[in-house]
């Protein structure tokens, strides 16, 4: 008969709901299948049975009682009835279509890649063969002279505790009461951990300067200050002749030389020679000996600072002569990564 179900058939499964299912979610599904299978909206021969099952289905399902009669068979059904209607379940078999040949734009892409690939390659045996002795040759250098090899200065220098700086540095009023931050050297750091402490000064007057002298005016003396404000850091650097503003090196005649007279000054702008701060290092070889400065501007904290060593302990740093020692400038610079701020 028309619009009849046998028992195999699933009333829920015709109509694609769940059992669980309302009425209005029935009549929903109801209406999306007839507009997909409707003779008059389908003209596939398999759209008129179908659409039959549908209108059996929906009959059953809308009607709340023929429904429950439904549902009372379809859950009473014999065990072996559902059994025998599960068929094992077999893997399908997945046909992979072959690979799509690589655009052009694909092959520009990997031709890119493995050039970048081998110069990267280069590059990293360059750094084995020229960067990589360069560095231990300069560490050693630091070792045979007792120092620390360079380290990136911080915009903000670590904080001090009680233990690593001087008691006299920590007490001192002038200093505590120092507008700006005061970096000073740890009580480890070569040269000053053998100096005693000469003299502290510290002013907030005007342009705030601070300075800490180490060692006596013997030998030789090394010194740390610091003044708010870039206006020293640009007057510090000395006036060579035929200097650009920008050049790396530069040596000139010092006070009372002339310009026939072997360099008495030098100045080093290496790249990164205090982190990444705008510096300087001065080596002068003159009349009174061999002296180093080091002037930096550190822009987080707005202050200008600068360490001078003088005869003795200069000399530590390098020679008595002018020679564009690159190398014993960065020891200089390196003193700056080491300073603290006062506790």
């Amino acid at each position: 008969m028309r619009g009849t179900l046998n028992s195999a058939q699933d009333l829920y499964r015709t109509l694609q709901v769940e059992p669980s299912a309302d009425l209005e979610a029935i009549h929903a599904a109801y209406r999306r299948l007839a507009r997909l299978y409707h003779p008059d909206l389908n003209p596939r021969p398999e759209a008129v049975a179908r659409m039959s099952a549908i209108n059996a289905a929906y009959r059953v399902l809308s009607d709340p009682h023929r429904r429950a009669e439904y549902d009372a068979r379809r859950y009473l059904r014999p065990a072996a009835t559902t059994m025998t209607a599960v068929r094992p379940r077999t893997r399908p078999v997945v046909v992979k279509p072959p690979p799509e040949p690589p655009s052009n734009l694909q092959r520009r892409v990997d031709r890119i890649v493995a050039v970048l690939g081998i110069l990267l390659i280069i590059g990293i045996g360059l750094y084995a063969v020229l960067v990589i002795p360069r560095a231990e040759q300069q560490f050693s250098q630091y070792e045979s002279r007792g120092l620390h090899p360079p380290a990136s200065t911080p915009a903000i220098a670590p904080r001090g505790s009680d233990a690593n700086v001087p008691q006299r540095l920590i007490l001192d009023a002038g200093l505590r009461s120092f507008p700006g931050t005061v970096l000073v050297p740890p009580t480890s750091l070569v040269p000053f951990k053998d100096l005693p402490i000469m003299r502290l000064d510290a002013t907030s007057q005007g342009i705030a300067r601070y300075a800490v002298y180490y060692g006596d005016i013997t030998t030789g003396v090394a010194s740390v200050s610091g003044l708010t404000g870039r206006i020293s850091f640009d007057n510090a650097a000395p006036r060579l002749p035929d200097c650009a503003p920008d050049a790396m090196y530069c040596a000139g005649p010092g006070v009372g030389q002339s310009t026939t007279d072997p360099p008495g000054v030098e100045l080093f702008r290496p790249q990164h020679l205090v982190g990444d701060s705008s510096a300087f290092a001065t080596h002068r070889v003159c009349c009174n000996g061999v002296s180093w400065s080091l002037n930096w501007y550190d822009q987080a904290t707005n202050m200008s600072y600068t360490i001078d060593l003088s005869r003795n302990i200069a000399i530590q740093f390098g020679g008595s002569a002018a020679n564009n020692d690159v190398d014993a400038a960065r020891m200089v610079g390196a003193l700056a990564g080491q300073l603290v701020r006062l506790p």
